[in-house]
């Protein structure tokens, strides 16, 4: 990395949603104010809003933008990968543009690459609709240093594919070989690419435990979900992971502490739109897993009070796991 390059990229990938962009970059012009070590990057997949007039408004207000406008739309996932191409940051945060960091977190975390080394940052998210300063509720815990990428996998899982909970060494991952990260474009899982090839060359991670980033409570996908996190998923995982255990690690607790929720969250919601079923998309990818007949296919399944039910024990379950194992690491 050269000298002059700052330590980390603060990547936001946008499309046509100026009036959401603008909550973030309010935020980020108090955190990021007289702060040198931080690249701001604006990656615009050609918005017909007002997001120019947007990004020319904050310019004018002082905050430093690297904007970055694509002549055509060319999808979230080339969108995603052009935020990481060109990051000049040793670190890459692809953040959401309708996500938010916590008040005090990118100072947290600059102090914490400052000081120390890691292939990979896992943050933990809380949901908010509202008030985004409710993660003081939360006790301060301390952080996990993880040196077997199965161990960090065990922890974050499925969520590698949330963008704005994970920092890539970037100038890690570029030093070593790996497939071509395009071959992911049409998965809407292409920022898999950065996040596997760190794990398949792990020396050294973090976890965060303290939830740093809010997200939104009531966001929505564009995509079939299951299709996405399940045979997608999968695909990419048994292809890119090199290492049996990362890939269960990041199976297991797919199954365990992702899908039990979602499929109970759209069973209650009566959505029309929602024409995937779950069972039919999800068990070829992970019938062969017990977990899926003892977390997942009951939430399916049971009568919805009984699947309510179901999910208070699945709750318990994965707490009293998270606990245990956490406790196991702190020796």
């Amino acid at each position: 990395m050269p000298s002059n390059a700052p330590l980390l990229t603060f990547a936001i990938p946008t499309y046509n949603r100026a009036h959401i962009l603008e909550r973030l970059l309010k935020v980020l012009s108090e955190e990021l104010q007289g702060e040198t070590r931080v690249e701001l990057l604006i990656s615009d997949n050609a918005s017909p809003d007002e997001t120019p007039g947007l990004i020319r408004a904050q310019r004018g207000r002082g905050l430093q933008i690297r904007y970055i406008r694509n002549e055509t739309n060319i999808g979230p996932d080339r969108n995603f990968l052009q935020c990481f191409e060109q990051a000049a940051g040793k670190y890459v945060w692809i953040f959401s543009d309708d996500d938010l960091p916590a008040p005090g977190a990118i100072a947290r975390i600059l102090a914490t690459l400052s000081s120390h080394e890691y292939d990979l940052v896992g943050i933990r998210s809380y949901s908010f609709d509202g008030d985004y300063h409710q993660h003081m509720r939360f006790t301060p815990k301390s952080d996990l240093v993880l040196t077997r990428a199965d161990h960090l996998a065990r922890f974050i899982h499925v969520f590698f594919t949330f963008i704005s909970g994970i920092i890539i060494n970037k100038d890690r991952v570029s030093s070593v070989d790996h497939p071509p990260f395009d071959s992911l474009f049409g998965t809407n899982l292409a920022q898999l690419g950065p996040c596997y090839t760190a794990l398949n060359h792990h020396r050294k991670s973090l976890f965060i435990r303290d939830p740093l980033v809010a997200a939104t409570g009531n966001a929505t996908v564009g995509y079939a979900m299951y299709r996405v996190f399940g045979r997608n998923l999968t695909k990419i995982t048994d292809e890119w992971i090199e290492q049996k255990a990362v890939r269960q690690a990041i199976y297991n607790g797919t199954i365990r502490s992702f899908f039990p929720s979602w499929i109970l969250s759209v069973r209650k919601s009566h959505d029309p739109q929602s024409v995937e079923d779950p069972h039919n998309v999800l068990r070829p990818c992970f019938g062969y897993n017990f977990r899926y007949w003892a977390f997942d296919y009951p939430i399916y399944a049971l009568p919805l009070a009984l699947a309510e039910v179901w999910m208070f024990g699945v709750r318990a379950i994965n707490k009293l796991d998270s606990i245990v194992w956490q406790s196991l690491l702190r020796g």
